[in-house]
């Protein structure tokens, strides 16, 4: 039995112009939204870390508040800035009162208002543009914390 076999040769070396312009064209539509994608989604990225961020510091400016007037009854307005934590940008206000206005009960309630925010102009007050976090509770004035303290 006799085989006969053909071979193939193939004459097209490489692609033309238009194939290549075709397939460029294509991986830049492709490419263009997901690029445009990754960025977007890197910048919320970004967004949500300062947010965690200003809360975890809010969140501890307004704890340690509440405790300092649980033991100490005293009013007042206090600021400053987290450059000891490494975070210079980002400050802090917290407003102690117990007035009515603010929510409180003189002498019997004291209402804890903590304030963090990016000063992203560098001005040390908090504009409308710049983001914040602000958290608020009240504490009541109790002998037992005064006497806990006081290690009665």
């Amino acid at each position: 039995m006799h085989s006969h076999t053909t071979a193939v040769c193939d004459h097209h070396r490489g692609h033309t112009l238009l194939e290549v312009i075709v397939a460029s064209t294509l991986m830049a539509v492709a490419l263009v939204p997901g690029l445009r994608l990754m960025r977007n989604g890197l910048r919320v990225g970004r967004e949500l870390e300062n947010r965690e961020l200003l809360t975890t510091f809010c969140t501890s400016k307004l704890e340690e508040h509440l405790a300092l007037v649980s033991a100490v009854w005293q009013t007042g307005n206090y600021g400053g800035d987290f450059s000891a934590e490494g975070y210079p940008d980002l400050r802090f206000a917290v407003t102690r009162s117990d007035s009515g206005a603010a929510g409180g009960i003189g002498d019997q309630l004291m209402a804890v208002v903590a304030t963090a925010w990016n000063d992203l102009d560098g001005d040390g007050s908090l504009d409308n543009n710049e983001p914040a976090v602000v958290l608020g509770c009240k504490v009541a004035k109790l002998a037992s914390y005064q006497s806990e303290v006081g290690g009665g």
